[in-house]
C-alpha cells in the first residue's frame, strides 16, 4: 500500500475562508450589517482570503520541492532531448567530370544548414560531416561468365555482351570504380549507347534485372530512380541511347571482389514477375559514361554553436556558467568546455573532462558537469567534512581564466521527425549545388525527458536496487539503457523453455507506424549491443540473456459502414482507418491521446467482436455492416511500405478470435474501409 501524501493545508478559497470569515462578523463586530459583495469591509475579506490561499499553495509544494531536490542529491537528472537524422540529398547543377579530364571535387562542409519551409519555426538540419562529391572513374566493366576480361578499355571500339548468348537467370556483369574517389552515398547517372534491337521478349519499362552494389555486409540491392528527370530510358539496354540513375547507399565501400580492389555494383538477371519477360538474347552495348549528379550525407536536427565564450572564473568553487542556448544536446567526444592555463609560459586552452558528478575527483581534476536541461556547466565544489576541514571535489579554474566551450549542439525533439522532401530550403548558397533535400523521412527525434518521467524513472531504480533478479528489474533497465527504447517484455526461461531470460523490446518508432513503416521496428544491431551491454552490467552471471524482438501479428480489417448524416464519405473513411491504425499499433500515439492510441498490451489477444464495437464507437459512423478481420506474421527486416498491400496471399482469417503469445504484438497492415448509405447495400445484397 503506497504511503498517503499529506496536504498540509486543505483551506479553500470561499468555503473555508470567506464564508467563514462572514460567520465570524456578527459575533466580533454585530454592528456590521451590511454583508453584499459591493461593501468594503467584504472586499477586504476576500483580498485577505486570496493572499492566504496564496501561501496554502506555496505551503503545498514544499513537499514536492523536497522531493526533487531528493532526487538530486540522488544523481538523477532530466535525460536530454535526441535528435532526429535522415540523410540529406545535394544535387549538381553541372554533371562530373565536366569534361574528360576533369577532377573537380565539390564540398558540402559540415555544418551546413538545410531547413523546412512555409512554417513559423523552421526545423533546422545540419550536416554532420564534409561530403565531398567527386566524379567517378569507371576502371572495370566485366561479365560473370569472363571475369578475368575486362572490356572496359574496348568499349567504344567493340560491342560488350554483358550476358550470356542466350540468356539466363543469374547472368551478372559488373562495373568498377576506381577507388581513388570515394564514390559512397553518390547519385551515379549510366548513360548507355547501344545497339537497338526489338522483339527481345522482355518488358522495356520494367526489365528482368536487379542492380546491387558491394558493402561490407555483402550484395545490396539498388533500385533505379523513379524520380522525374532519371526514370531509366534505357529499355532493358536495348534501346540506342537512354540513361538510368541509381542512388548509392552510404555503406558502399571499396571491396575486393575476385582479386580485384574497387567500388563495385553489377546487375543481375532476375525474373521477379512474369509480366517482366525474358531476354532471348543478350542486348549489345557499344558505349558507357558514367556521371555523377549528386551525393548525400547524414544530418541531424540540431544547430551547432563553435566556440562560445562562458566568462572568466572567479577562482572560487562550485562556479556554475550559462550556456547562450537550452537544453543543449550531450555532448560528443570531440565537444568539450576549455579553461584557459599557463602551459610553458604560454597562454593555451587546455580541455577537462566531464564527469557525471564529483565523487571520484580531487582538487587536482579537470573535472566539470554538464546539465542539459538548463544548459549550464559546473565546476567542482567544496565541500566541509564533520571535522571542520574542507575537501575541493574537482580542480577550480584560476581567478581571471576564460572558459569556452569547442563546440556544442541545441536543438532535437519530437518536431524534427519530417516527413520526405520537407527539408528543402538551404541556408547559405554553394558553388556547383543547385537544392537539397530529404529522400526519406526523418527519425528518432525525441523531446526532453519531462519532470513526470523522471519521477516515474526514480521510482524505477530505486526499487531496482542496482541488480537485475525478477523479470520487472530487467524491463526497467532496458527501458533505462537508451531512450530509442519504447517498450519492454521480460519471458523468463519458464516461458521459454530454453534456461534462458528472453528481453524483447519495441523501438521508438511511432511516426514511422504513423505512414505505415514497418521496417522501423527492427532492431538494428546497434541497438541490441547497447541494450545487452547496459544490463551485462546488472544481470547476475549465471543469467543466460536474449535480446529479441516482440512476435508481429499484422492486422488488417475489411469493413462496411454507413456513415452519419454529417459526415462525408472521406471523412469517414479517413478516421476509422486512422482509429484501427492507432489502436492495433504496439506503440502509444505520442501525439492523440485518447482511449484509441495507449498501445496494445504484449500477449492481448484479438476479437472480432472488439473490432466490430471499435467502429462502431466512432462519432461519424452510422452502422457497421460487414466486418473482416486478417493477419499474417510480420517480420520487420524484411518488411517495406510496399508490402502492407503486397503479402495479401499470406493473410489467413480470423474467425472469432487470435490468440497471442506472451511476448506477441500487433500491428496494423493497409485496412479497407467501405463507405456506403443503407439504400446501396441493401440493393447490393438484394442483386
Amino acid at each position: 500500500m503506497a504511503l498517503p501524501i499529506p496536504n498540509l493545508d486543505d483551506l479553500r478559497f470561499q468555503s473555508d475562508l470567506v464564508d467563514e470569515a462572514r460567520k465570524r462578523i456578527i459575533r466580533y463586530c454585530p454592528e456590521w450589517t451590511e454583508y453584499n459583495l459591493s461593501d468594503p469591509g467584504i472586499t477586504m475579506i476576500e483580498l485577505f482570503a486570496w493572499m492566504t490561499e496564496m501561501m496554502v499553495y506555496r505551503l503545498n509544494r514544499v513537499p514536492e520541492k523536497n522531493y526533487l531536490k531528493f532526487l538530486e542529491m540522488l544523481g538523477f537528472q532530466m535525460e536530454p532531448a535526441k535528435t532526429a537524422e535522415t540523410d540529406i540529398t545535394f544535387w549538381l547543377s553541372a554533371l562530373l567530370p565536366l569534361d574528360e579530364n576533369d577532377n573537380t571535387t565539390v564540398v558540402v562542409p559540415a555544418g551546413t544548414e538545410v531547413q523546412s519551409e512555409d512554417q513559423p519555426e523552421p526545423v533546422v538540419f545540419t550536416t554532420s560531416r564534409d561530403l565531398n562529391i567527386n566524379a567517378p572513374i569507371l576502371a572495370h566493366l566485366r561479365t560473370e561468365a569472363n571475369f578475368n576480361q575486362n572490356s572496359f578499355s574496348r568499349l567504344g571500339l567493340d560491342i560488350f555482351r554483358p550476358f550470356s548468348k542466350v540468356p539466363q537467370a543469374g547472368d551478372t556483369f559488373y562495373l568498377g570504380f576506381n577507388d581513388k574517389n570515394d564514390i559512397s552515398g553518390h547519385i551515379l547517372r549510366f548513360e548507355f549507347e547501344c545497339e537497338p534491337t526489338e522483339a527481345v521478349g522482355i518488358r522495356r519499362e520494367n526489365p528482368p534485372w536487379v542492380w546491387e552494389c558491394l558493402t561490407d555486409e555483402g550484395w545490396k540491392e539498388i533500385r533505379p530512380s523513379q524520380l522525374e528527370g532519371e526514370r531509366d530510358t534505357t529499355g532493358g539496354l536495348n534501346n540506342e541511347t537512354g540513361s538510368l540513375t541509381l542512388y548509392t547507399p552510404l555503406d558502399f565501400t571499396s571491396q575486393v571482389l575476385h582479386g580485384l580492389q574497387a567500388f563495385w555494383i553489377r546487375c543481375r538477371i532476375e525474373q521477379r514477375e512474369a509480366a517482366q519477360g525474358m531476354y532471348t538474347e543478350s542486348p549489345r552495348v557499344s558505349n558507357l559514361h558514367v556521371y555523377t549528379i549528386g551525393a548525400q550525407v547524414p544530418a541531424a536536427n540540431a544547430q551547432v554553436v563553435n566556440g562560445e565564450i562562458l566568462g572568466e572564473s572567479n577562482g572560487e568553487p562550485g562556479q556554475r556558467f550559462m550556456l547562450l542556448h537550452s537544453p543543449v544536446l550531450n555532448f560528443s567526444d570531440d565537444e568539450t568546455v576549455e579553461v584557459e592555463e599557463t602551459v610553458e609560459g604560454m597562454q593555451v586552452f587546455v580541455p577537462w573532462t566531464r564527469v557525471d558528478d564529483f565523487a571520484s575527483s580531487d582538487k587536482f581534476s579537470r573535472h566539470y558537469m554538464l546539465d542539459t536541461a538548463k544548459g549550464e556547466i559546473i565546476f567542482g565544489p567544496s565541500v566541509r567534512q564533520p571535522d571542520g576541514s574542507m575537501i575541493q571535489y574537482g580542480r577550480i579554474p584560476e581567478s581571471g581564466r576564460q572558459i569556452r566551450v569547442t563546440d556544442y549542439r541545441y536543438g532535437g525533439g519530437i518536431r524534427g521527425n519530417m516527413p520526405e522532401n520537407s527539408l528543402d530550403v538551404m541556408n547559405t548558397s554553394l558553388a556547383y549545388i543547385s537544392r537539397a533535400s530529404n529522400l526519406n523521412r526523418s527519425l528518432g527525434g525525441r523531446d526532453q525527458e519531462t519532470l513526470e518521467e523522471l519521477i516515474q524513472r526514480a521510482q524505477r531504480e530505486i526499487q531496482s536496487q542496482r541488480r537485475a533478479v525478477t523479470a520487472a528489474d530487467f524491463e526497467q533497465f532496458a527501458l533505462k539503457s537508451n531512450r530509442a527504447v519504447a517498450r519492454t517484455r521480460c519471458v523468463t526461461p519458464e516461458v521459454t523453455g530454453t534456461g534462458a531470460v528472453s528481453m524483447v523490446i519495441v523501438p521508438d518508432v511511432v511516426d514511422s507506424l504513423r505512414f505505415g513503416d514497418l521496417h522501423a521496428l527492427h532492431i538494428s544491431d546497434e541497438l541490441r549491443a547497447k541494450v545487452r551491454g547496459y544490463l551485462d552490467k546488472y544481470r547476475l552471471l549465471t543469467t543466460a540473456l536474449n535480446i529479441d524482438e516482440p512476435k508481429y501479428y499484422g492486422i488488417r480489417v475489411k469493413a462496411t459502414v454507413v456513415p452519419q448524416d454529417f459526415a462525408s464519405d472521406a471523412d469517414v473513411s479517413t478516421e476509422v482507418t486512422d482509429v484501427l491504425n492507432r489502436y492495433l499499433c504496439p506503440l502509444k500515439d505520442k501525439i492523440v491521446d485518447d482511449e484509441y492510441s495507449q498501445g496494445w498490451e504484449f500477449g492481448r489477444n484479438v476479437f472480432n467482436a472488439e473490432i466490430v464495437s471499435l467502429i462502431q464507437k466512432i462519432p461519424s459512423v452510422k452502422y457497421v455492416l460487414d466486418t473482416q478481420v486478417e493477419w499474417r506474421s510480420v517480420s520487420p527486416l524484411n518488411e517495406t511500405t510496399d508490402d502492407l498491400g503486397s503479402k495479401d496471399t499470406e493473410l489467413k482469417p480470423v474467425e472469432k478470435m487470435l490468440v497471442l503469445p506472451p511476448d506477441g504484438l500487433v500491428c496494423s497492415l493497409r485496412h479497407e474501409i467501405t463507405v456506403t448509405s443503407m439504400e446501396d447495400y441493401v440493393n447490393g445484397v438484394a442483386s
